[in-house]
């Protein structure tokens, strides 16, 4: 679902708030080829909570990402996430798409807390024959300082964006490409970031819920920092298992018993909003679950789900179904990265003007 969209064939950039993802597809033949991918990664302070704090950095960061794959004054697609957008599911008395577009901005104004003047405001039509005259309607509504903020840095590094979709379901349409689910089957997927998870839940092959929850694999690094009094970037080596003193060491045995906590805690709010989404929905349990994103390859994250969850977890490859040359990209690296890369491939397989 674009914000605002224009013309061109685009790029997908995803700045998260540990690292910048650039990934660009090239479609032929019904198939899609990964044309470049690269990531910069991120000082903690450079976005906070969604917020960009440091644009000098961003924007440097995002320039030197770009020489890497090889794009400049490129169209581009970004994505944004988090407590900015408001995201509700509307059930609607049907009428035709230029009549939703001349009333969504009232009927929005029903369910945020901010200034209308103050969001970009769009909707898509899920189902336009829900039944007794209404039909299915999903509205999101952004703040535009937070637009401009991410839509800056893009132009200031020297891109053109286009469209600025919503991160969870530029995941859902990476997903979609890349994984067939049965259409009476109930998943979620969810993209793990460092300071959020991006909820969302597919049943009858339509988005049914989506959500934000405030936690990810910062929290870790923050817990394994004050624990054993470290830097930021000890802390990440710690968490990730990149100290080869690790795998028989005191601190190993620690760092997994805080990454267990930690991400115990965080399930605990994944299972709330699930729980949440069942209590209110006809439909069938969540019978599997997959994850994306950057803090999605933690195994005490992993092992927690499938726990308190009690299904299947499996973690996605966002290059599934996507050609990949071997003579131009170093494979064992990219399936290494593929996790963080789930929402810049979502983003890449947009085009401009597209209805969802």
């Amino acid at each position: 679902m674009g914000l605002f969209s224009g013309r061109a064939n685009l790029v997908g950039v995803d700045i998260g708030s540990s690292a910048i993802k650039l990934v660009r597809l090239r479609q032929a033949s019904g198939s899609w080829e990964l044309v470049a991918f690269s990531l910069g990664h991120l000082p903690p302070d450079a976005i906070v909570e969604g917020r960009v704090m440091n644009f000098a950095v961003v924007i440097e960061r995002l320039r030197d990402v770009m020489r890497e794959s090889g794009v400049k004054d490129a169209d581009c697609a970004l994505a944004i996430s988090g407590s900015s957008l408001i995201i509700k599911r509307l059930a609607l008395p049907e009428m035709t798409r230029a009549e939703l577009d001349e009333s969504i901005v009232w009927e929005a104004e029903q369910y945020i807390p901010f200034d209308i003047k103050d969001v970009n405001v769009d909707a898509q039509i899920l189902n336009p024959r829900a039944g007794q005259g209404q039909m299915d309607v999903l509205m999101v509504a952004a703040k535009k300082d937070v637009v401009n903020e991410y839509v800056s840095v893009a132009v200031e590094a020297g891109l053109k964006p286009n469209v600025v979709d919503v991160g969870i379901f530029a995941a859902l349409n990476m997903f979609e490409v890349n994984y067939s689910v049965p259409p009476d089957q109930t998943s979620a997927l969810l993209n793990v970031g460092a300071n959020s998870i991006n909820v969302g839940v597919v049943s009858g092959g339509a988005v049914a819920f989506t959500r934000d929850i405030g936690v990810g694999g910062a929290q870790l690094t923050s817990e394994i920092q004050r624990h054993f009094n470290v830097s930021y970037e000890e802390a990440e080596a710690f968490k990730t298992g990149a100290e080869s003193s690790l795998s028989s060491s005191t601190i190993a045995r620690e760092v997994n018993k805080i990454a267990d906590r930690v991400c115990d805690g965080m399930v605990t709010e994944v299972q709330r909003s699930l729980d949440f989404f069942v209590a209110t929905s006809v439909k069938a349990d969540i019978q599997r679950i997959y994850l994306t994103g950057g803090s999605a390859q933690l195994p005490a994250l992993i092992r927690a789900l499938e726990r308190r969850m009690e299904v299947q977890v499996e973690l996605v490859n966002p290059f599934r179904n996507i050609s990949v040359d071997a003579r131009r990209f170093d494979i064992d690296l990219l399936q290494r990265a593929a996790p963080v890369a789930g929402v810049a491939v979502g983003l890449a397989l947009r085009r401009s003007g597209d209805a969802s």
